[in-house]
């Protein structure tokens, strides 16, 4: 009678083993799953900020990147073309800026992907032209420091 009175605790013990078992892989597959979700995040985050650092735009992008980063552009419809430096993007507007200013020398930042991607100098009074620099291009030219990189621009920065 004892062995007949264990045999249900056996097979009882034995279901609650395969449900722990269960469990456990499961959850071990949901941190797996969790684990590379954030490994793929981390990822796009290095990549887009070692876009942003080396600078890996086509001069469309830099175009668009303008209106981006600073309101004055809106509207001027700009065009970029990278010089054969490899670095240097020579940038003319359609329409001048909505600001009427001497633009030689002066420095606006680009956003691009809602990211603070470099900048540019103004190289006419009427602020048509443009040079501009991605990533650390763009710290050499003082244009802004190191840490503004990749930083967030959700709307265009005024001044």
């Amino acid at each position: 009678m004892i062995a007949h009175e264990s045999r249900p605790d056996l097979a009882q013990l034995g279901d609650q083993l395969e449900a722990a078992a269960q469990r456990s892989l499961g959850s071990s597959r949901r941190r797996r799953v969790a684990r590379t979700g954030l490994g793929v995040v981390i990822l796009t985050v290095i990549a887009a900020g070692t876009a942003v650092a080396t600078g890996m735009f086509s001069p469309r992008q830099v175009a668009l990147g303008l209106p981006d980063g600073t309101y004055i552009f809106g509207g001027t419809h700009p065009t970029c073309a990278l010089d054969s430096d490899g670095f240097t993007y020579h940038c003319t507007l359609a329409t001048p800026p909505i600001e009427t200013t001497d633009f030689r020398g002066a420095k606006e930042l680009i956003a691009i992907d809602q990211k603070i991607a470099g900048g540019c100098v103004g190289q006419d009074e009427a602020g048509l032209s443009w040079d501009c620099y991605i990533g650390d291009e763009a710290v050499k030219h003082e244009i802004l420091v190191q840490d503004m990189l990749g930083d967030p621009a959700l709307e265009p920065g005024k001044g």
